[in-house]
């Protein structure tokens, strides 16, 4: 499939039911170009299924990020749709409230934010907002610990950790809440290869978009990639 925005290209048969998640017609105008028409990506479209992994891929500076961060809702966007599927039929966030749509379809930036005070108080922190309280979770500590994390990190001060901890730790944080689809920015960006390989085997069996400059580690883990293109097109495969 291909449109006026990206390509996609599948690496196996594609789930024929109900997507997980539909971006259709994304588009986002290059900042501070609100008026001269030059976007950054334009119309991008695909459906992502249960238990897919999208691979993003394209040259710095292209958008993969904003990308990202747009159908997490954190990034406004000029045109375009994002539903998530389910038992009750496609909703969207305006249908679900933004809250509730970025706990389901969560976004983990590739550095976590320098944030006041320890791990630990960013997992009491978010299992404190409303739309969280009612989910269930899993402990981050436990999950952490099969990435090589040993418990006693999660009382240090963000500061004090290096940034494979950093990004270790704030994936667990995310994998505990449960989302329905994970937006992942380079995620193993810091890690050593054997670490990457740990991490790669847990988040490649969820439901996932996830940015990549690793051709190696796209052949491990994509079941489908989308090549985003300086010229504001796109390929899916």
């Amino acid at each position: 499939m291909s449109a006026a925005g990206c390509d996609v290209t599948s690496y196996g048969a594609v789930d024929a039911g109900q997507p997980a998640l539909c971006v259709k017609e994304l588009s986002k105008r290059r900042e501070g170009n609100a008026d001269d028409g030059e976007y950054l990506f334009y119309d991008v479209g695909f459906e992502l299924h249960e238990g897919e992994v999208l691979v993003v891929r394209g040259p710095s500076g292209v958008g993969k990020t904003t990308l990202l961060r747009c159908i997490a809702q954190l990034t406004p966007h000029e045109a375009g749709i994002c539903v998530l599927g389910g038992a009750g039929g496609p909703q969207s966030p305006a249908d679900m409230g933004v809250p509730q749509w970025r706990a389901d379809v969560m976004y983990v930036p590739q550095r976590p934010a320098q944030m006041p005070g320890s791990p630990l108080d960013l997992v009491e922190h978010v299992n404190s907002f409303a739309v969280q309280r009612a989910r269930h979770h899993y402990d981050p500590i436990e999950i952490a610990e099969d990435w090589g994390v040993s418990s006693d990190l999660w009382d240090k001060k963000w500061a004090e950790l290096s940034g494979g901890e950093q990004q270790r730790i704030a994936l667990a944080i995310a994998l505990s809440c449960e989302p329905r689809v994970l937006l992942l920015d380079e995620p193993t960006s810091a890690l050593d290869p054997q670490t990457t390989l740990l991490v790669e085997e847990v988040l490649a069996a969820r439901t996932c978009i996830w940015i990549t400059h690793d051709d190696a580690q796209e052949a491990r883990v994509a079941t489908r990639s989308l090549t985003l293109h300086t010229n504001a097109t796109h390929d899916i495969a």
